[in-house]
């Protein structure tokens, strides 16, 4: 049961990341490589806000989730979109998300330096027993966080103008223009709200971890893991695979060996692409041609 609770704020953080690539993808067959520095500048920025303006988690928490979903949009607008216009195969914006990547890794790294930054915890060194069981305050919070935002972006998805656009594009990109949707604005959207919420990711984990320019590499990384294994595309199939994986992590971890870890989860996500390349979590559509 330790291992279970170690592994579910770890599993919430990959959900956040596997969101992103999966809103992405859904609504414009992309694969979006910076995601996982979207992650690293929300937490150089939320480390940066509290450092010079001297405020709280909260508002830093708010003022970097949309700074980075401004830089999302940005990227899509200035960079991916006259992409797509040049009717470009999907691969090319692909690589063009690489390159974002590697810009903004390099760019941190001369803003910020190489050097590790030590991200105070909001909760302090708070420790609760819970049975037999330990649990911080920062595993609390991270879950606590991640579902709130988790059911944000369901209600945004769902009762919202742009979020009801955003998945009639998701479902049928084409039928969805020919009905008056307004694609271009729909990827902005969707970039905007990945990228917040890899910033949102990127504060949470900083506490548990170093803040450094490479961060978010291995995370992105991961992210994208939960995403295939849930089954990418799928907004609960993302959540369900992050959790998923956490746990996995967490117990293998502990029951075999931490060095390991990282082999056990790649041998996963192979095996799920063998085995059932949709995901572990999404149905299969019969479509008729």
């Amino acid at each position: 049961m330790q291992y279970l609770v170690n592994g579910l704020p770890t599993g919430a953080i990959y959900a956040l990341i596997a969101l992103g690539y999966s809103l992405i993808y859904a609504a414009s067959n992309v694969l979006n490589w910076a995601q996982g520095d979207m992650i690293m500048l929300g937490a150089y920025l939320g480390f940066s806000v509290i450092q010079y303006l001297k405020i709280g988690f909260a508002p830093a928490f708010f003022i970097s989730m949309v700074l980075v979903g401004c830089v999302g949009f940005l990227v899509q607008f200035l960079i991916l979109k006259p992409l797509r216009k040049r009717n470009s195969p999907a691969i090319n914006v692909t690589i063009g998300t690489l390159g974002v990547a590697i810009i903004s890794r390099n760019l941190a790294l001369m803003i910020w330096g190489p050097n590790a930054r030590n991200f105070a915890s909001p909760t302090g060194n708070r420790v609760f027993n819970v049975g037999s069981m330990v649990v911080t305050g920062q595993d609390i919070l991270v879950i606590v966080v991640a579902v709130l935002l988790m059911l944000l972006l369901q209600i945004f998805l769902k009762k919202t103008k742009e979020g009801k656009a955003l998945r009639a594009v998701a479902q049928d990109r084409y039928a969805a223009a020919l009905m008056g949707v307004d694609t271009d604005r729909s990827d902005g959207v969707a970039f905007l709200t990945s990228a917040a919420l890899g910033a949102a990711a990127g504060l949470l984990v900083a506490p548990i971890f170093f803040v450094t320019f490479n961060m978010g590499a291995t995370l992105g990384l991961k992210g994208f893991c939960s995403a295939v294994i849930g089954g990418l595309g799928s907004i609960p199939a993302a959540i369900f695979g992050g959790l998923f994986l956490g746990v996995l992590e967490s117990l293998a971890s502990g029951q075999i060996s931490s060095g390991y870890r990282d082999a056990i989860t790649y041998t996963i996500l192979i095996l799920v692409l063998w085995l059932r390349p949709s995901g572990l979590f999404q149905r299969k559509i019969a479509q008729k041609v």
